[in-house]
């Protein structure tokens, strides 16, 4: 990983992958900017805010599309700048347009953006558009081509009902489905959420061979192997 001047970004080169992360927003998003190495084409996952820095990021690249792992704010607050700079799709599940309007429903009604269990407050920023919810549908199995490298989308629900995974070769940026120590936030007072949903969707991810990596949506990466056998840990502790 090498760091960036112009802000926190790192990167990572791995055979046909080349992972560039921008920590975005209150709640410190990692956004992912997609591409093979020595390539222009670039696929950006979770645009969560600081739309400059995200700009600053992607100089020099193609953008081909935007990939919403799933519709939280702090996952989508730069959307509308980023999206009409670069001039194309905003790639996001169906099953997840019942999120954003949640969303906007938890602003009116507090005066900033559901932060979860932090304490962190954000507020939109004057002048700065806020995203209508519009998005190009996708699938499970969804492939976006970016050169010499193809980015499969996996429907991975849970958190969300429509989470997203992004699969690569030796890599998953699973958003909030799967972090180190386990699966992301659901429960009564999460909206939307189903924890049997997400550990089927771990489940999933864990299947992956040992030395793949696993880049969640906030903080440090992991690999399968790391992870696999706590499955049922996870399970009996119910979160």
């Amino acid at each position: 990983m090498v760091a960036d001047e112009g802000g926190f970004v790192d990167e990572i080169v791995d055979g046909s992958v080349r992972l560039r992360r921008v920590v975005v927003g209150h709640l410190d998003t990692n956004c992912w900017i997609v591409t093979a190495p020595n390539a222009r084409e670039a696929l950006v996952v979770d645009p969560g805010d600081d739309p400059d820095a995200l700009l600053a990021a992607c100089e020099g690249f193609q953008v081909r599309a935007v990939v919403l792992t799933h519709a939280h704010s702090d996952h989508v607050l730069a959307v509308p700048v980023v999206a009409a700079e670069w001039d194309v799709p905003v790639l996001a599940h169906p099953a997840d347009a019942v999120v954003w309007p949640t969303e906007l429903d938890f602003l009116a009604r507090h005066g900033h953006w559901d932060a979860g269990t932090s304490e962190a407050r954000a507020v939109p920023e004057p002048g700065r558009p806020i995203w209508d919810g519009t998005s190009t549908p996708v699938t499970d199995g969804h492939t976006v081509t970016l050169g010499p490298l193809t980015a499969t989308l996996l429907h991975t629900p849970g958190h969300t009902p429509g989470g997203l995974t992004v699969s690569l070769p030796g890599h998953l940026l699973t958003g909030d489905t799967l972090f180190p120590g386990g699966p992301g936030l659901t429960g009564a007072e999460w909206a939307h959420s189903s924890f049997d949903a997400i550990m089927t969707s771990v489940t999933r991810l864990l299947a992956f061979p040992d030395a793949t990596a696993i880049h969640p949506g906030h903080g440090e990466s992991t690999a399968v192997a790391a992870e696999r056998d706590h499955v049922e840990e996870w399970r009996a502790r119910g979160w």
